[in-house]
């Protein structure tokens, strides 16, 4: 009888010790588990459950979050990325093929595409489970009714981010933003500072500037035959021209980005031309730049440039007054290097002894797990 209460008691004490070990590691992991509230660029507060493993990011190749990511988690970069839309893949061809070189796991990321796009797959999407959905505002309008109620349903959060609007105030909030979310603060705010530091001197030289000339920008994505996207002056390389201390031609005729009439261009002469180009495949003729190219043929394209009707009597072209620059310089927190460039092309005088180049390359230094190399900028010869 005895034994048989003591083996009784025996077992209750192992019962309750197990069972306060359960709730002791139960309440363990619930104390492990955080959240935090953030504010996105579209106003939103937002509850991120952390540590924040995985995210799905949209416009990779156009000022989504992929590059201000890499400054962030460097190497570490391809884990935190569940899914993405494949953007530079497609748009940013020579930086896909040097970045999958540097952390080949990129290669090995889900395309889901972007609810901008006909490839667009909500269902991938989800079943892959991302801690958090991260997108540019300018899909916000299109995310809206169907792909946000859908993400709260399952439990995903989603913030919005911006670089497009080219301003201090959105270019730092993304920034702080997404270094809350990936728990790197210290990280997002030197990367700030590089930020404010150097567009503070351009904005001090620009108090100077006797006159605001004249710039027609183009993308040439499209090669020469065709017209590419120009810009107004809230929206990526228009809003530049401004911040660079030039007045932009396109404003007030152009809505974001789209392009304009030949004969327009003709008729404003502008003083200025500026092309962005890049390395888009499906265009040959378009101005190849970036790290799959070298100086010879970039100059050769952007000659054929002046081949079209009417564009060898411009200004600008008579008074060597035009460039190009790597189109994947806009939108990003170093597109302040961009700007330095733009600055130094309409004010030479007053940037003498800026490098903008420098400038680009000690942000790749200092923040990015890439190097850099080939034309980011040039001046027709």
């Amino acid at each position: 009888m005895a034994r048989t209460v003591f083996v009784f008691l025996f077992c209750a004490v192992l019962g309750i010790t197990a069972a306060f070990s359960a709730g002791k590691k139960q309440a363990d992991t619930s104390a492990d588990a955080k959240t935090i509230t953030v504010t996105d660029l579209a106003g939103r507060d937002v509850v991120i459950k952390t540590p924040v493993k995985k995210v799905n990011i949209n416009w990779s190749g156009s000022g989504g979050a992929f590059m201000s990511m890499s400054a962030l988690l460097g190497k570490d970069t391809a884990d935190y990325i569940s899914s993405w839309d494949g953007g530079l893949q497609n748009y940013r061809f020579d930086m896909w093929e040097h970045y999958r070189a540097a952390i080949p796991a990129l290669e090995s990321i889900p395309i889901v595409g972007g609810v901008d796009s006909n490839n667009f797959n909500l269902e991938t999407l989800i079943n892959l489970k991302p801690d958090v959905v991260i997108w540019t505002l300018g899909v916000r309008d299109q995310a809206m009714e169907i792909v946000e109620p859908a993400l709260a349903k399952a439990g995903i959060p989603i913030v919005y981010i911006d670089h497009h609007a080219e301003t201090i105030e959105n270019h730092s909030r993304t920034t702080r933003l997404l270094g809350k979310i990936f728990g790197k603060e210290q990280r997002a705010e030197d990367m700030i500072d590089f930020y404010i530091k150097n567009i503070t001197l351009i904005e001090n030289r620009l108090a100077n500037a006797p006159e605001k000339p004249v710039v027609y920008m183009e993308v040439t994505s499209t090669g020469p035959d065709k017209y590419g996207n120009t810009y107004s002056n809230n929206y990526m390389w228009g809003a530049m021209v401004v911040k660079a201390g030039g007045t932009n031609m396109a404003d007030g005729i152009v809505k974001n980005a789209s392009p304009i009439e030949a004969e327009l261009v003709i008729a404003k002469n502008p003083e200025y031309i500026i092309f962005t180009g890049s390395y888009w495949p499906n265009s040959p003729s378009s101005i190849r730049m970036g790290y799959l190219s070298n100086e010879a043929d970039t100059q050769r394209l952007l000659r054929n440039y002046f081949n079209r009707p009417g564009w060898n009597t411009l200004d600008a072209f008579k008074n060597n007054r035009v460039f190009a620059i790597h189109h994947g310089l806009g939108r990003e927190i170093y597109d302040v290097a961009a700007v330095a460039f733009l600055a130094k092309c309409l004010h030479p005088d007053l940037f003498a002894d800026i490098d903008p180049m420098g400038m680009l390359q000690e942000y790749y230094r200092r923040f990015l797990p890439y190097d850099i190399s080939g034309v980011w900028m040039t001046q027709l010869q």
